[in-house]
């Protein structure tokens, strides 16, 4: 949990920080109601205590397996006379991109991003209003997910005594203090590796084109090594962090983890280059995973800005050279872009989501976009529209 205002000159202040155990989560779906809600209790106090402010409402950012994304078009004629585009005929058009998407009371739509608009038949807009035609089209990439799920986290956080603003899409907001517009531009894939889960989002020409969640995470790579090594997961993790590699080929056989550095009284010796192939299987797998979607849309080491990751596991040592290998990319670690300034590398992976967050409200409060949830934003607009021509 991050704690920020806005300061008067522009730009954002973190005031404070908190982190709690994801208790009563699993791949980034609440299986426990109680657990969950004392998580985000101390993660809560944590942050107040820094910040010494009071807090009462909260921005969410939404991942997990749950997590779905398609894509939908729709078409409408120009409102106008004088045939300009306007910002009404925008969202009537993403509006009717959502009638085609297949009624599911057991979904929630997160975002329709714009992908592409027509203007007569005419493809590769990005931006339509202000020009004239008679007929708009729009391309969206639907990201949706499990309204069960959104009902249970919504329970968990007002337990806790917060009341919820907004949500987001967790890479899509992670993107926004990550990945500069040149990235964006270019073409590059954000790829976020957590505990429970491995999240994605891909750009071009400056929108998001695609995006997925994999149910594999950290979390799987430490249960890996606590049966490999016969151990308790606790131990497990502590040993994934002291060891982990993801270059088996760096060690020999005569390099040795003694149990006894972590649990007193075991004599188990376990060699890292087992360790390291524990790590670097796991690891794979999410990669596989992510050439294969990329496949789907034809991007499969197509985007000349390479791979970005994030994420606390991405902080494994040799993860960069083992996604250079596997991805055929250029790979680097996320840093922050004008934000977070005062946190070392190493917190500002594990960050990314939560400080993107930030600056993903902080942009929507200045200036709502197309890319919040338009089954809400359009209506509003359209009806504020409507409003305005009453005498």
């Amino acid at each position: 949990m991050v704690v920020a205002e806005k300061k008067k000159e522009g730009g954002l202040q973190i005031l404070g920080t908190g982190a709690s155990p994801s208790y009563g989560v699993r791949r980034g779906v609440v299986v426990d109601l109680e657990d969950t809600i004392s998580s985000i209790r101390h993660a809560l106090e944590d942050a107040k205590k820094a910040a010494q402010v009071s807090v009462r409402r909260t921005w969410l950012s939404i991942g997990g397996s749950h997590v779905s994304v398609s894509s939908s078009r729709g078409v409408v004629a120009v409102s106008r006379a004088d045939g300009e585009i306007s910002p009404e005929d925008v969202n009537r058009a993403i509006s009717a991109a959502e009638t085609f998407i297949p009624k599911n009371p057991n979904r929630e739509i997160i975002h329709m991003i714009p992908r592409d608009f027509r203007v007569d038949h005419e493809p590769g807009i990005k931006n339509p209003i202000g020009m004239h035609g008679v007929r708009l089209e729009v391309d969206t990439l639907v990201i949706d997910c499990s309204t069960p799920f959104l009902k249970n986290l919504f329970k968990c956080v007002e337990g806790a005594g917060l009341a919820i603003e907004d949500y987001v899409f967790s890479p899509l907001a992670a993107s926004e203090v990550v990945l500069s517009k040149r990235q964006k531009e270019l073409g590059t894939v954000l790829v976020d590796i957590g505990g429970g889960t491995a999240s994605f989002i891909v750009f071009e020409e400056g929108v998001p084109i695609h995006a997925g969640v994999f149910p594999i995470g950290g979390g799987h790579i430490t249960n890996d090594v606590a049966i490999g090594f016969r151990t308790h997961v606790d131990v497990a993790e502590k040993i994934k962090l002291s060891y982990g590699s993801c270059f088996s080929q760096e060690f020999t056989k005569k390099d040795a983890i003694r149990l006894a550095e972590f649990v007193e009284g075991e004599e188990a010796i376990f060699s890292r280059k087992e360790l390291a192939e524990i790590v670097e299987a796991r690891l794979k797998d999410v990669l596989e995973l992510l050439q294969k979607d990329l496949r789907r849309i034809n991007r499969n080491q197509l985007l000349p800005a390479g791979v970005v990751l994030v994420g606390g596991s991405s902080l494994l040592p040799g993860v960069v050279g083992l996604a250079k290998r596997e991805m055929r990319l250029p790979v680097e670690l996320g840093t922050f872009q004008d934000l977070g300034s005062e946190f070392s590398p190493e917190e500002s992976l594990g960050l990314a989501t939560v400080l993107g967050t930030v600056r993903w409200a902080e942009n929507q409060l200045a200036q709502p976009s197309f890319w919040g949830r338009a089954s809400r934003r359009s209506q509003n607009s359209f009806m504020k529209w409507l409003k305005s021509l009453l005498p």
